[in-house]
């Protein structure tokens, strides 16, 4: 999916969130725009990978592969490596690091390659466990590029 810029997004109540919460992974929580409170049951290339999985799964973060591609700190290291040599080092903290390229991950593990300035939502579920295994206080959330 295309980035695209949408300035009523910005504006999202916290109501209109709350209604639009549709998760039925049980894993979700609500997010500052409507673009990012989406449960991984919503976007076909997670929950393709979510139900590819030999056993029934409520959500994404309860696949085997989640926890390997995108919490641990190995792969995410190797995983940065590769983006270092690409485009350069990040200037952010190791929370902030990890947590950029466990986005980066998950992207790649259920889409593949996407190609520069491409972004995709990302489901509040796998979000929020990325956030909460490397948090940190400058947290800003999805944006899309300028």
């Amino acid at each position: 999916m295309a980035s695209t810029n949408n300035n009523s997004e910005a504006s999202d109540s916290a109501s209109d969130i709350d209604l639009h919460m549709s998760c039925t992974c049980g894993f979700c929580t609500p997010k500052p725009t409507l673009r990012e409170s989406i449960c991984c049951t919503e976007i076909t290339r997670i929950d393709e990978k979510r139900t590819s999985y030999q056993k029934e799964l409520p959500c994404i973060t309860e696949h085997p592969g989640f926890q390997s591609v995108c919490l641990d700190i190995y792969v995410l290291e190797t995983a940065y490596y590769q983006y270092r040599s690409q485009y350069g080092e990040l200037q952010k903290t190791i929370e902030q690091r990890n947590r950029y390229t466990a986005y980066r991950q998950l992207v790649r593990w259920c889409w593949g390659y996407l190609g520069k300035s491409v972004r995709v939502p990302l489901p509040s579920c796998a979000v929020t466990k990325i956030h909460h295994s490397f948090s940190s206080e400058e947290y800003q959330g999805f944006r899309d590029p300028e």
